[in-house]
């Protein structure tokens, strides 16, 4: 502002000495004008060209006088004068033949002063003078809305206060105090709601010495920035206007150097971040707040993360180590088991995981391989589980979900067992070369209906089951074996929750169909049998035991669903008895006593 004075003051000096010019020509210009308007014409600097009018009315009164300031033969100053007095003065500052600085003057002193800088023919900054002709208030437009948004104000010519409305909407949100000519405050509201919520103090040089904020707008300070020969050298922030600053920003020759932060509001600081040229270069945080530091970060020099060093477990020991190439994650080592071996590494591609690595038994050589596709998700992990080099469990991964397991369990690298799931990640079926032959005769099946699993056996490879077992809780409930390849059970065993022998069914005969049952009491001994002899789906005959030997035989021999013949036996399981029911009402009409070779009739 007090270059401005001084261009002012310049101009008034230029003012007054071209009107003395012009009064010392009135004497002459008398002597030569008569009755009408006449112009004189004068080179001023004497190098061959007009450089100024002097217009003279028919009373010999001047009443406009041209000047061409910068000798390019355009006039570009114009004086008007009202009864031989100066009333107002028009300029073309830069020469473009338009007018864009108006002085008016009364009594020979300028009282205003009008300029147009954007050239558009509206004045965009008017300047009003005090009687000494010493600035009084500035109005400008700083937009070229034609609103004049900024006013500054003087106190005998020195400036004392200004404000603005930077947004035009007839409401000032900027207000600046200045002490001696130079700014002592500013003060803003730029959301116009009436809350200031940012002050700046300047020291005696008219620098900047503090800055106020109010960044969450609550009408509270709650940023502070400190300056020192204008240069920033020390930031503060109290969110929760406590009185304790959980951010501090250090600053060095008006760069940012180092910025602390109490993330948990406990009065420590937990997090430091250094920088070096304005970028950060380190850092180190207390995650758990326990007053000592557990993570670590070294930047590079783009202030993007290189190396992150990691105390997981709070141990003391950095236990996990991440690095980074242009900010982008490429490995993590890891100590899984917190005993200080590194035993996982995970490579990234993307910042996505690509590949990881176990090493169970501490050999320095990977025991098992994660592979991931282009998404981060898990597709593939082989295992060496008996550590001798070489792979023998492979486990498959479809949207993060296992489909399938293989396992070469005799390492001759074929694959003996692959065990399959659900969507929901449920084992459907586990299929066994037990042989290692290159053919899985076994599948066990666990999403049958009221079976916890079922096991099917192809002994033979002529792809029919020859056993299947099902199992309950863990026991096996049922048995069946297919003797003769047919694909039709021969022989099927029913287990009680005790895991003893309740029931059989039998094909005696192999004629397709199970014409046999057996049953059998707790001590797994039979105790009864039925037999359809003629696989008609009828029971026609039935033996009772004891204790594993036959005691009695019935039979049904017009298939009426009622036995008409009886066999009695005796311990050697010879036939004692033989009794006939020749009408088939139920009673015996002829019976043979073998014991003593006699035939009875009752009838």
């Amino acid at each position: 502002m007090k270059k401005r004075t001084v261009s002012i003051l310049k101009l008034t000096f230029i003012y007054i000495v071209s009107i003395g010019f012009v009064l010392i020509l009135l004497p002459y210009s008398n002597g030569i004008l008569h009755a009408k308007e006449e112009v004189i014409k004068f080179d001023t600097n004497k190098d061959g060209k007009i450089d100024q009018l002097v217009y003279l009315d028919a009373g010999g009164k001047v009443f406009k006088v041209e000047n061409d300031g910068n000798a390019d033969g355009i006039m570009d100053r114009f004086q008007y004068y009202e009864n031989g007095k100066p009333v107002r003065v028009e300029r073309d500052l830069d020469f473009n033949q338009k007018i864009d600085c108006r002085d008016f003057i009364k009594d020979g002193k300028r009282v205003r002063q009008e300029k147009d800088s954007t050239g558009n023919g509206n004045a965009d900054q008017i300047i009003y003078f005090d009687k000494k002709e010493n600035p009084l208030k500035i109005e400008k437009d700083s937009t070229g809305d034609a609103y004049f948004d900024t006013i500054i104000y003087f106190d005998k010519g020195v400036i004392a206060s200004s404000t603005k409305d930077t947004k035009a909407d007839g409401k000032i949100n900027v207000w600046e105090t200045y002490q001696n000519g130079k700014r002592f405050e500013r003060k803003e509201d730029m959301d116009s709601d009436r809350l200031v919520e940012k002050v700046i103090l300047f020291d005696g040089e008219g620098l900047v010495k503090e800055i106020r904020m109010d960044s969450d707008k609550s009408g509270n300070m709650d940023t502070f920035r400190f300056f020192e020969k204008g240069d920033i050298v020390l930031q503060k922030k109290d969110m929760d206007y406590d009185g304790w600053f959980e951010t501090v920003i250090i600053f060095k020759n008006g760069k940012i150097y180092e910025e602390q932060k109490d993330s948990n509001n406990d009065k420590v600081f937990d997090i430091t971040l250094k920088f070096k040229n304005e970028k950060p270069f380190y850092q180190e945080k207390d995650t758990d707040f326990d007053k000592t530091a557990d993570f670590f970060c070294d930047f590079d020099s783009n202030g993007l993360p290189a190396v992150i060093r990691e105390d997981s477990r709070y141990t003391g020991k950095i236990d996990r180590t991440r690095y980074f190439e242009k900010g982008e994650i490429s490995k993590m080592e890891y100590d899984s088991q917190g005993d200080g071996f590194i035993d996982q590494i995970t490579f990234f591609k993307d910042s996505k995981p690509s590949l990881q690595t176990l090493d169970e038994n501490k050999d320095s050589k990977p025991d098992i391989k994660i592979f991931f596709n282009k998404k981060g998700e898990k597709q593939k992990v082989e295992s060496d589980t008996d550590y001798n080099g070489k792979p023998d469990t492979w486990q498959y991964y479809e949207n993060e979900k296992i489909v399938r397991l293989e396992k070469d369990e005799n390492e001759n690298g074929a694959v003996d067992h692959k065990l399959y799931f659900d969507k929901n990640e449920n084992r459907i079926k586990l299929l066994t070369d037990q042989d290692h032959n290159g053919r899985f005769e076994t599948t066990q099946w666990f999403n049958r209906k009221s079976w916890d699993v079922v096991i099917e056996t192809d002994i033979d490879g002529d792809k029919n089951t020859d056993t299947r077992h099902f199992y309950k809780d863990g026991i096996l409930r049922v048995k069946e074996i297919d003797e003769n390849a047919d694909g039709k059970p021969d022989l099927v065993e029913y287990y009680d929750k005790d895991k003893k022998l309740v029931k059989s069914k039998e094909d005696v005969g192999y004629t397709g169909i199970l014409n046999t049952i057996w049953y059998y009491d707790g001590k797994q001994q039979a105790v009864r049998a039925e037999k359809d002899v003629d696989g008609d789906g009828r029971i026609d005959t039935w033996f009772y035991y004891d204790k594993d030997r036959v005691t009695r035989v019935e039979e049904d021999s017009n298939h009426d669903g009622k036995p008409d013949i009886w066999e009695e036996y005796d311990e050697s399981e010879a036939i004692v008895k033989k009794s006939k029911d020749l009408d088939y009402d139920g009673i015996a009409d002829v019976i043979e006593d073998k014991s003593n070779c006699e035939n009875k009739s009752d009838k």
